[in-house]
């Protein structure tokens, strides 16, 4: 028997919220946590099948901090791996211990014996207790919805929003399901659909090109009897690896674009290709199951991977993967981060984006600013906030396209990211927020505008005419100097073999960074499990 949603019982609710994926489920939680009256509207039905699922240590220290903010405990259990199996083991995950990042292309490589142009493995975790998580969405997001329910929130599910009108103090919204069609206001509408449904399709706003990443398309499915990586992929074997590369999220970069593989504890994986248009026009148009096979039979490893894998699913094919709405907010609604823009799944970005939204956002979500009359003010601030976050990954992304076709560039440059993301969690556990405000420092423009100017010297020292060997001298130069203010982990481009491990040691020789004495460092680590 098909299932039949309820009719909605109220026509006015504080706030709407449109999607139902983790971020949805999690607005809706903290508004219904605010004494707010929710309605939460799903397209679809979950379970079901979807991509993002890889955290990120600032990931799941948003998540811990969201969670004590706003009374929600029980996330605290789903931001360490080792929580996650013991609480809740019935619940489908992966761990994930760092980034791996694999030299797939076809250009001949350098004679340097340090391997950049190889590999480089970044460790994110001492032990696989704390590591971050891959998510099984399938089972994390109807978890979530089942979440919401307990609380009181209303959720409609198989249901369409067929027409939208924006007033002063509300929008009304025309709801559509199999069952009846009825008209609701929201005090405050929020889109958490992600990619361009939502509110940009219903009042058409106009879609941007991103300024720094190129255009992109994606094929991606889940498989199983994927073969599993060699436990060391260098050629060296003077070093042992900081994790076995299946405990980590893996990127093959290829000629033109990267290959993602996600393995999960119960033996499936979550693989994609984002591929550039301009060098894979000739099979843009084809299906995703012939895209995915051009592209996995053209390296000897991919190929060795997924000789026997099988999808789980047909293949999903994004037509285009980067994007950038022109208005992401209004009167009286707003777009959650992964509705106003995306960049690229590389560096697994998107959560602690839009996480970062969602702790800006929660000032709003009570029924005393909700039910006033008039325009809210600071939905455009917000907005703006996440704008800037955005765009500053657009450029660390652009610039890491830009530096593909060197292997050892592209290594170098995203050390960048490593070196600020972990200042930032250091701060943050610190207490000392203001330190690191917004994404890359998106907030403060004395260190943001030297990192921007960084990705542009990078640019620059790659398409330069000097020998290979000269470039890579100068651009190792570039990077460490750029990041010596921030760079509390002890990474560097001069490391002979690019595998970093999740060391404390540099945090106590770098406590001044983070304005702070090495007792507080420990004290730090210790209640974060680090010690």
């Amino acid at each position: 028997m098909s299932h039949v949603p309820p009719m909605i019982r109220k026509q006015h609710f504080d706030v709407v919220v449109l999607g139902s994926g983790f971020a949805g489920a999690l607005t809706a939680m903290i508004a219904r946590k605010h004494g707010c009256s929710v309605l939460l509207v799903e397209k679809g039905q979950h379970p079901r099948m979807t991509i993002g699922e890889s955290t990120t240590p600032l990931t799941n220290l948003l998540l811990e901090e969201i969670a004590k903010a706003h009374d929600l405990p029980f996330l605290l259990n789903f931001t360490q791996y080792g929580k996650w199996k013991k609480v809740h083991p019935d619940l489908k995950v992966g761990l994930k211990r760092g980034f791996s990042f694999y030299n797939r292309q076809s250009k001949g490589k350098s004679s340097d014996l340090t391997k950049w142009d190889d590999e480089l493995l970044v460790a994110a975790s001492p032990n696989n207790f704390v590591a971050d998580t891959q998510w099984w969405r399938a089972d994390w997001d109807l978890f979530l919805v089942d979440q919401c329910k307990k609380m009181g929130v209303e959720y409609s599910d198989l249901t369409d929003i067929s027409d939208l009108r924006e007033e002063d103090d509300g929008v009304l919204l025309w709801i559509k399901t199999e069952q009846s069609q009825q008209r609701v206001k929201a005090g405050l509408l929020i889109d958490a659909c992600g990619g361009r449904a939502g509110i940009g399709q219903l009042l058409s706003i106009r879609k941007k090109p991103l300024h720094s990443t190129p255009e992109t398309f994606a094929v991606h499915g889940h498989f199983s009897e994927v073969a599993t990586m060699h436990s060391s992929n260098s050629q060296l074997g003077t070093e042992p690896l900081p994790y076995h590369p299946e405990d980590s999220a893996i990127h093959h970069i290829i000629d033109g674009g990267w290959v993602w593989s996600l393995r999960f504890d119960h033996g499936q994986v979550s693989a994609g290709a984002v591929l550039r248009e301009k060098n894979y026009r000739s099979i843009q148009d084809q299906s995703p199951e012939s895209i995915w096979s051009s592209v996995v039979n053209k390296h000897d490893e991919l190929k060795r991977l997924f000789q026997k894998a099988v999808p789980l699913y047909p293949l999903r094919k994004i037509k285009r993967v980067g994007f950038e709405m022109e208005r992401t907010s209004g009167n009286r609604w707003i777009m959650l981060s992964s509705s106003a823009g995306f960049i690229d799944p590389l560096l697994s970005t998107g959560f602690p984006l839009t996480l970062q939204t969602i702790q800006r956002l929660a000032s709003c979500l009570s029924p005393q600013s909700l039910r006033q009359p008039g325009p809210l003010a600071a939905l455009s601030s917000l907005a703006k906030a996440a704008k800037a976050d955005l765009r500053m990954v657009d450029q660390l992304i652009g610039t890491l396209y830009a530096t593909m076709s060197d292997f050892r560039h592209f290594a170098a440059t995203s050390l960048v990211y490593f070196a600020a993301v972990s200042f930032t969690e250091a701060a943050r556990r610190l207490g000392k927020k203001k330190l690191a405000p917004g994404f890359l420092f998106s907030e403060d423009p004395t260190l943001s505008l030297p990192i921007l100017s960084t990705f542009e010297n990078i640019k620059r020292i790659h398409q330069s005419e000097k020998t290979a060997e000269e470039r890579w001298k100068d651009l190792q130069s570039c990077v460490d100097a750029a990041i010596t203010e921030f760079n509390v982990i002890g990474v560097s481009t001069k490391k002979k073999i690019p595998y970093f491990r999740a060391e404390t040691a540099p945090l106590f020789e770098h406590a001044h960074k983070l304005e702070s004495t090495t007792a507080e460092i420990q004290n730090m680590l210790v209640r974060a499990g680090l010690a």
